[in-house]
């Protein structure tokens, strides 16, 4: 479809439905790559300046990655990566599917000595069913196995909802790996260029490796979700919380604006902003 300002190939989209993840090259400028990383690095600087921690001192989870959710509802240089509408594009095209909103914008900052992030499927943290949700992973460093590669279970979002992994460790993690539904399949380790793009979808098993490097690996992810999704469940989740969508409710509201199609103007942030640091469970 030629209203698309990055139309992707057949094979590209057929990789990703086989696959549950696939990468893209050049969907970002080298200008764009250098403008949004370090608007990125701002925002980050501002959000944890007063954090002093060494790696060692922090919870489990928080050695993992240093993680900053919804950027762009504080930073209006952010708000044109998180509203870009050739990547908004490109994940309605993945799940095929007419329209897209932003689910969420997060940093994932992995500091040198940084351990690896547990395996686990992202879609069963939220009460929204299976509904189609995919993640677009931007680095803005080279990353491979030395410094907080990502590695994906090929095929694995055909098994569906698998059992929720706790990532922040305050109880021993589900060993998804070992889950019958994948049937012993493996994850495949990818090394990524800054610049390119991984996606992934919703229930496709993931995770990453340590950072053994010297340096902190700089990751933006953004969540885009199928518009006309749904609440399916009450336990809290910050997003609908917000917006005061009960279960069976479609989605709406300013935090989670519609992107594909293009909106005519830039989305406005909603007022109400949640947490500068770590993830946003339940309103503040």
């Amino acid at each position: 479809m030629s209203e698309f300002p990055i139309l992707l190939p057949s094979p590209i989209i057929n990789a990703f439905a086989a696959d549950g993840f696939v990468t893209t090259e050049h969907s970002l400028t080298a200008e764009e790559l250098i403008t949004y990383r370090d608007a990125v690095d701002r925002e980050v600087q501002l959000r944890t300046h007063a954090d002093r921690r060494a790696v060692h001192e922090k919870t489990t989870y928080e050695q993992s990655f240093i993680q900053c959710m919804r950027l762009w509802e504080t930073s209006p240089e952010v708000l044109p990566l998180s509203c870009h509408p050739g990547l908004a594009g490109i994940a309605a095209q993945l799940l095929n599917v007419d329209s897209v909103r932003l689910w969420q914008d997060q940093a994932l900052y992995k500091e040198p000595g940084g351990r690896p992030t547990t395996p686990h499927q992202d879609e069963t943290f939220w009460p929204i069913g299976d509904a189609p949700l995919v993640s677009a992973w931007i680095p803005f460093d080279d990353v491979g196995p030395h410094n907080g590669a990502m590695a994906y279970v090929p095929g694995s979002h055909q098994a569906g909802r698998l059992k929720v992994v706790d990532i922040t460790h305050r109880s021993e993690p589900y060993a998804i790996l070992d889950d019958p539904a994948l049937g012993g399949a493996q994850p495949l380790w990818m090394s990524v260029p800054a610049g390119a793009i991984t996606w992934h979808h919703g229930l496709t098993v993931h995770q990453a490796s340590a950072n053994t490097s010297d340096r902190t690996r700089r990751v933006f992810t953004i969540v885009y979700i199928a518009s006309d999704a749904r609440r399916v469940a009450s336990w809290p989740a910050y997003p609908l919380d917000r917006e005061g969508i009960e279960v069976g409710e479609a989605l709406r509201g300013t935090g989670m604006p519609v992107l594909w199609p293009p909106p005519a103007q830039a989305p406005v942030p909603p007022s109400l902003t949640g947490d500068k640091m770590g993830p946003q469970y339940r309103l503040p």
